[in-house]
Formats: structure tokens, sequence, C-alpha cells
């Protein structure tokens, strides 16, 4: 059973591979 401190830890890295993936989306290749 997880606690609060990794499911918040795990959507905290989510969330950050989200933005990361958007990011990489907007620059010219």
């Amino acid at each position: 059973m997880k606690s609060d401190y990794q499911l918040a830890r795990f959507d905290y890295e989510y969330q950050d591979q989200l933005l990361e993936r958007q990011f990489l989306q907007l620059q010219p290749t």
C-alpha cells in the first residue's frame, strides 16, 4: 500500500514527464 508521499511524488514525476514531452514537441527538429 503506497503512502500519500509516494503517490504525490509519482504524480509529480508523471506531470513533469508530460510537460517535458510537450516542450520537446515545440522544439524544431
